[in-house]
C-alpha cells in the first residue's frame, strides 16, 4: 500500500543523528502493517570505502524494520554530474526521485519523509489501517516538535513503547501545535508528511531535480500537486506526525547564510504540475542503482567468504618480531593478513577492477578466492611478467596482462611485495630470488605512480595504492614517500591511499629529520655542540623519483675552538647524502658556508637505485669532529 521514501547518508549530519534515525525507521516500521509496505532509503553520496547509513546502524534496527528497508545506493559516481551546481554533498529531489522511480508498483501511495518522524496514530499503531479507504488526493500533516532532551529519552530498539508514551507526553508537554501556511502547503514544513499517489508523481515526472542549493523542495512539489489535483487535505483525524529537534548542533542546512533555491522561481511562479525537461531521464534513469538489503550485506558476504577461504582456524597466537634485526626479514601468514586486505574493498561499486602485482601464490589465491564470494563482480588482472610466480593460482584470473592495461582499466593496484626469511639456511636462495622478485615490483609500482601522477593532472578521480608487506622493509619508504598513507599498524602488514600529487617546489624534510647521537636538539635546530664527535643529525630516509636534486641545509655560526684547524684541509665538518651503504654525495662545510648560513650538495638518482633494496631510503647526514659550535635549522631538497 506505502512505499515510504527517505534519504541520508554516512555521515554525522546533526547531533546524535544514528539516534535520531534509528528511533524514526524503527516506529515507522511498527505503523506500516500492509504486506507491500515499503521503507525506501536511498543513501547519496556516502564515500565509496563507507557502508551505507542503514548498514551502519543496523545493530540498533529492529528486525521488522530491517526486512522493510530497501536501500538503494546512489554513488559520488553519480553525484559527480550534479556536483558542479551545488555545494551540498546529499540532493533531496535525486535522491527522492531515485526512490519514486524504484519503488513498488503495486502501492498505491508515496510518503515522503525524513530519517527523524515519528507517526503516532490515533487509534492502534498501523498508519496502512487508516489509509484503506482514503480518497484519491494529496495529503499534508502539521509537524510536532519533541525537543532533543526529550526524544533523547527514548529506547531507540521500543518502537511500540516509544509511540505509546508520546501520546501522554505531548499533552504533558504541550507539544501538540499547528503552524498553518498557504492553502496548497497547509503546513509548516510540509516535506516531513507529504502523502502522494505514485501515480500522480509518475505523472508529473518526480520532484524538480533543478531545486539543488536546499530548502523548498517540498513546496515546490506541493504546489505543482495543488495545481494538478486542485486542493491539499490533510489527515489530521487519523494521525499526528513528530518530528525530533536537531537544532542544538547548527548544521549546514540550517546556517543563516546557508544558500537556498528561489522560492519565487520555483514556487510562487510555477503555473504546471509537469517538469517536461526532466519527462524521461528523472530519476537517474539511466544509472545502475545498486540496491542492498539488509539480510545479504557486502559484510556478511565478507565474513561467510573469510569462513570459507581460509580452511583452518588460529590455535594459538603467533609473534612476529618488529625491531632493527628484523628489517627487511619479516615474514607473513597470508591468512592473517586477508582479512585486513580485503576489508579494503567491502564497499567498492559493483564491477571494480583490480589490478594485482605480486608473487605470492598463497595470498593471491585467497584473496581472488574471497574477492569473487565477495559478489563484486570485477575482474582481477594479472601482471604477466609475474605470472608464473603465482602458479595454478592464476587460472582464477579474468586475465594476464601488462601495466599498459592496468593503467588504463583498474580501479585500484594491489602491490604484494615479497616477504623475508629468519631461516639463515635458506636466507641466500631467497634473497636472490626475492630481490628479483622486490626489484621486478618496484619497478612496476614506480611505473603505474608516475602514469598516476599524468593522470591526476587532468582532472581524473584518484584511484587507491594498496601494498601488501609494506612495512619494515625495502618498499616502505617509497610508500611513505609517494602515497598518503593511512598510519596502519604493523600488524595488517598494510599501507594503502591515494598517490601524492607530486610537489613542484621545494621540499621541506626538516619535520622529518633525526638528531643523531653526537647531536642535540635546541627548540626547532639541531646543534653540534663543541667537544661532541660523530653525525649531529640523520633523515629522512625519503623516497625520490629518478632525477638530479640539490640538498641545502641552513646553517647558524657558534664559536669557534680551534678555529685555524677549520681552514685546514682536514674535514672537520662534513655533509653527506646517502643511502644504505651508498654514498651518493659528500662535500666539506667551508667557512664560507658557515658564514652564509647555508651549504648545499647535489647528487643524482637513478632508476636503478629506485627499485634496488641496497639504496632504499635517502638520507642526509651531518657529521663534525666537535671543534665547533653550529646549528642546523631547516633542511630542503629541491629537484633541478
Amino acid at each position: 500500500m506505502i512505499s515510504l521514501v527517505l534519504y541520508g547518508r554516512n555521515d554525522s549530519y546533526g547531533y546524535n543523528l544514528h539516534k535520531r534515525a534509528a528511533l524514526s525507521l524503527n516506529c515507522m516500521a511498527e505503523v506500516l502493517t500492509s504486506s507491500t509496505d515499503e521503507i525506501l532509503f536511498v543513501d547519496y553520496n556516502t564515500p565509496d570505502d563507507y557502508p551505507t547509513f542503514p548498514e551502519a546502524i543496523q545493530d540498533t534496527l529492529t528486525e521488522r524494520a530491517k526486512q522493510m528497508l530497501r536501500i538503494f545506493r546512489v554513488r559520488p559516481s553519480v553525484h559527480a554530474r550534479f556536483a558542479h551546481r551545488s555545494k551540498l554533498v546529499a540532493l533531496e529531489p535525486i535522491a527522492r526521485n531515485v526512490a519514486v522511480r524504484r519503488s513498488n508498483s503495486a502501492n498505491r501511495w508515496v510518503l515522503s519523509t525524513n530519517t527523524d518522524m515519528i507517526f503516532v496514530p490515533h487509534e492502534g499503531l498501523s498508519l496502512s489501517d487508516q489509509l484503506v479507504d482514503l480518497p484519491d488526493g494529496f495529503y499534508h500533516l502539521p509537524r510536532f516538535e519533541i525537543p532533543e532532551t526529550l526524544w533523547e529519552m527514548f529506547d531507540r530498539k521500543d518502537a511500540v513503547g516509544t509511540i505509546n508514551r508520546i501520546r501522554p507526553l505531548a499533552r504533558a508537554a504541550h507539544l501538540n501545535e499547528i503552524v498553518e501556511l498557504a492553502p496548497y502547503i497547509r503546513f509548516d514544513a510540509p516535506g516531513d508528511f507529504q502523502l502522494i499517489q505514485r501515480n500522480d508523481l509518475f505523472r508529473i515526472h518526480g520532484f524538480d531535480e533543478d531545486m539543488l542549493l536546499g530548502w523548498h523542495v517540498d513546496s515546490n512539489i506541493a504546489k505543482r500537486l495543488h495545481l494538478l489535483l486542485g486542493s491539499t487535505g490533510d489527515l489530521l483525524d487519523k494521525l499526528y506526525g513528530y518530528h525530533c529537534d536537531h537544532t542544538r548542533q547548527v548544521t549546514p542546512m540550517h546556517r543563516p547564510d546557508s544558500a537556498t533555491n528561489d522560492f519565487a522561481t520555483f514556487v510562487e511562479n510555477v503555473t504546471i504540475p509537469e517538469m517536461i525537461k526532466q519527462a524521461t531521464s528523472w530519476g537517474c534513469a539511466d544509472d545502475e542503482i545498486e540496491e542492498i538489503r539488509l539480510d545479504r550485506t557486502r559484510n556478511s558476504l565478507y565474513l561467510d567468504g573469510l569462513k570459507a577461504v581460509i580452511k583452518s582456524e588460529m590455535t594459538k597466537p603467533t609473534t612476529v618480531a618488529y625491531s632493527a634485526e628484523t628489517y627487511d626479514r619479516v615474514t607473513y601468514s597470508p591468512s592473517h593478513v586477508l582479512p585486513f586486505l580485503a576489508d579494503i574493498f567491502v564497499n567498492v561499486p559493483a564491477r571494480t577492477t583490480l589490478a594485482w602485482i605480486g608473487g605470492n601464490p598463497e595470498m593471491f589465491g585467497l584473496f581472488a578466492n574471497l574477492w569473487h564470494k565477495m559478489e563484486i563482480g570485477g575482474p582481477i588482472l594479472v601482471y604477466e611478467k609475474l605470472h608464473m610466480e603465482l602458479g595454478k593460482s592464476a587460472g582464477t584470473l579474468e586475465r594476464l596482462t601488462d601495466l599498459d592495461e592496468m593503467a588504463d582499466h583498474a580501479d585500484a593496484f594491489i602491490f604484494e611485495y615479497p616477504v623475508g626469511t629468519d631461516d639463515v639456511s635458506t636466507r641466500s636462495q631467497n634473497n636472490a630470488k626475492g630481490g628479483r622478485l622486490a626489484e621486478e615490483i618496484k619497478l612496476a609500482f614506480f611505473d603505474l605512480l608516475q602514469r598516476e601522477l599524468l593522470r591526476l593532472e587532468t582532472g581524473k578521480a584518484p584511484r587507491r595504492f594498496v601494498v601488501v608487506n609494506a612495512i619494515h622493509n625495502g618498499i616502505a619508504d617509497a610508500v611513505n614517500s609517494f602515497i598518503g598513507v593511512a598510519r596502519t599498524p604493523f600488524s595488517t602488514r598494510i599501507r594503502q591511499g591515494f598517490v601524492a600529487p607530486r610537489v613542484s617546489g621545494p621540499i621541506d624534510w626538516t619535520p622529518r629529520m633525526l638528531v643523531a647521537y653526537a647531536g642535540k636538539r635546541v627548540d626547532f635546530e639541531i646543534m653540534a655542540p663543541r667537544n661532541s664527535r660523530g653525525h649531529i643529525m640523520h633523515g629522512p630516509h625519503a623516497s625520490l623519483f629518478p632525477g638530479k636534486y640539490r640538498v641545502t641545509a641552513s646553517l647558524k655560526n657558534g664559536a669557534w675552538r680551534h678555529w685555524r684547524s677549520f681552514l685546514s684541509r682536514s674535514p672537520d665538518v662534513l655533509m653527506e647524502v646517502v643511502a644504505g651503504k651508498k654514498e651518493f654525495a659528500r662535500r666539506r662545510i667551508s667557512t664560507r658556508d658557515i658564514k652564509a648560513g647555508r651549504a648545499e650538495l647535489e647528487f643524482n638518482i637513478s632508476l636503478s637505485d629506485v627499485v634496488s633494496a641496497e639504496t632504499a631510503g635517502i638520507d642526509v647526514r651531518i657529521w663534525t669532529k666537535g671543534r665547533r659550535e653550529f646549528s642546523v635549522g631547516r633542511v630542503i631538497v629541491d629537484e633541478i
